[in-house]
């Protein structure tokens, strides 16, 4: 029966340290209800996990005069353009020692996520482009916008059980991340009585940053009839690393504006939180598979910077933006003991 709870909830992944006593040892919870370290065989753990995420990051490229509105006053309306849903990964590997139930676990993910916009005015001039890229005559703008995220942990953790329904895995360690964005926007005329277009202006801003720091979370499990679990997860890391960027921008005919900004040293938090169902299935005592279907949400606060060059003024503003991503995924994990 142990064995088969530890195949259980090997599952869950992410792993670290908890001091929680010998096994078997109980502990008095508030409510009085025993915890126990259960006694475990050493296991190891292979997943997979396919990832279908999107941003909520955007990039505003571009500002359409609409002329005045009913009330006599000008209207403006800003363009953004945002990322589509995509695929990524995460591939992981852990063990869990024998007789203790503790564990350590690795882990990578990969995500990319792109996509584009565009818009048009009816009239010449109708177009503001962003700072750094003003130019006349611009009656359309088109945009694209690249994310990609390279992350990696390595944790160590404890499980327990609570009575025969509920598990418990805290656990800690560290994580490292890559986040490199590029928002780019072309600006044209399009002339409606010669039909030739003509670009009036080019914007491109680059953003990277890379760090890692300390990770903790906890991985919670309550087990049904048939093998069934409903699984969470709830962790985050302070990374601290090193921020850079650069910018881009021309209006056709002038000289560009080329600018590198100074790199600095960077915290960023991160959060993420996972809910899903999960099915264990079992080839024989010593090999099992889980198979788990969820919703993931990840933010790191404060991982892109857009700080561009400022209009008549030495670079003086200081942004920074969020890297986030949420949606469903898929996970695949086979457990040998």
């Amino acid at each position: 029966m142990t064995k088969r709870i530890t195949l259980a909830l090997a599952m869950i992944g992410l792993s670290s340290i908890a001091f929680a006593g010998a096994p078997g040892n109980n502990m008095v919870a508030p409510t009085g209800t025993p915890v126990i370290a259960p006694d475990s065989t050493g296991t190891w753990s292979f997943g997979l996990e396919a990832l279908y995420m999107e941003s909520n990051t955007n990039f505003q490229y571009a500002t359409v005069d609409g002329g005045l509105n009913d009330d006599g006053e000008f209207q403006f309306d800003n363009e953004s353009a945002s990322n589509n849903w995509n695929w990524g990964g995460e591939v992981d590997v852990s063990y869990m020692f024998p007789g203790s139930s503790r564990d350590i676990s690795a882990s990578y993910t990969y995500l990319n996520q792109d996509g584009n916009d565009s818009v048009s005015a009816p009239d010449v001039d109708g177009i503001l482009d962003i700072a750094g890229a003003d130019s006349l005559g611009t009656n359309e703008a088109e945009a694209d916008v690249d994310q990609t995220l390279n992350a990696a942990t390595l944790t160590f953790g404890q499980l327990l059980t609570i009575g025969d329904r509920v598990s418990l895995h805290p656990f800690g360690g560290v994580q490292f991340a890559d986040i490199d964005t590029t928002n780019k926007a072309t600006y044209e005329n399009d002339n409606e009585v010669t039909d030739v277009e003509t670009v009036t202006g080019i914007y491109k801003e680059h953003s990277e940053f890379t760090g890692a720091g300390p990770r903790a979370g906890i991985d919670a499990a309550v087990h049904f009839g048939n093998n069934f679990s409903i699984v969470g997860t709830f962790a985050g890391a302070l990374l601290v690393g090193n921020m850079q960027s650069d910018f881009n921008a021309a209006e056709v005919g002038f000289i560009p504006d080329d600018i590198d900004n100074d790199s600095y040293t960077a915290v960023v938090p991160e959060f993420d939180a996972k809910l899903g169902l999960d099915y264990m299935y079992a080839f024989n005592p010593n090999t099992s598979m889980n198979i788990q279907v969820g919703y993931e949400v990840v933010n790191y606060f404060n991982a892109e910077s857009n700080d561009f060059h400022d209009s008549f003024a030495v670079n003086s503003v200081d942004n920074t933006t969020d890297f986030n991503y949420n949606g469903p995924y898929l996970r695949l994990q086979l457990n040998v003991a």
